[in-house]
């Protein structure tokens, strides 16, 4: 659903696991703050109840039932979007968002649920500007997980259960979602980014612009 009467953007972040996102998320954040943008970033899960009882899940997911676990990420985001995402798009900032519901309807629709009833039971959230679905080889993803990051696998990054997100991160079709080649180097990809952004960037007011 898209909240109306909003005068901010909203820029989501979606892909598996090690197709730095993450890293193109801070990087957009620096770009629009050397820029005099209004600009908040956060991620999901957040830092709230129900984003602690998530991370408790990389490390066992048998803790909660499948529909348990769904709660979960509908209640942090419902907290989420009252209080940060919609005043801050109220207010006229640019958030950027680390994760949002495409990345429930793929995550948790490999887990068995239909991703269109995930997207309908997400219907309070609203719908971004753009979604920047970062796109690479899984074993590309999990080696820089590893490697790059020295960290282990969680039991939301296995290879089987990432074969299943990706497939549906590629199936969704809605009008704001924009597929990047995540391959390239972080300066390549960061261009890739800008490029997509940019254009949003000139329908923003000037007067909402941070005065130096």
């Amino acid at each position: 659903m898209t909240i109306h009467k909003r005068s901010g953007l909203l820029i989501v972040f979606e892909g598996t696991d090690g197709t730095g996102k993450s890293t193109q998320h801070q990087l957009l954040g620096e770009y629009l703050q050397k820029h005099h943008y209004p600009v908040i970033s956060t991620r999901e899960p957040t830092d709230g109840s129900f984003g602690a009882k998530i991370r408790q899940l990389y490390t066992n997911r048998t803790m909660s039932s499948p529909e348990e676990e769904l709660k979960l990420f509908l209640d942090d985001r419902k907290q989420h979007v009252e209080k940060l995402i919609a005043p801050a798009l109220k207010k006229g900032e640019i958030v950027l968002c680390d994760r949002y519901f495409l990345s429930t309807a793929a995550y948790q629709g490999a887990a068995g649920f239909d991703p269109e009833t995930i997207l309908r039971r997400n219907s309070f959230a609203p719908d971004p500007d753009l979604a920047l679905l970062f796109q690479a080889p899984l074993q590309t993803g999990s080696e820089r997980i590893v490697h790059g990051r020295g960290e282990t696998l969680n039991d939301f990054e296995q290879l089987d259960t990432l074969k299943k997100v990706a497939e549906i991160f590629s199936s969704l079709n809605r009008p704001y979602i924009q597929a990047i080649d995540a391959t390239g180097s972080i300066k390549t990809v960061h261009k890739i980014v800008l490029q997509h952004v940019l254009p949003l960037l000139e329908t923003f007011p000037s007067s909402q612009r941070i005065k130096q």
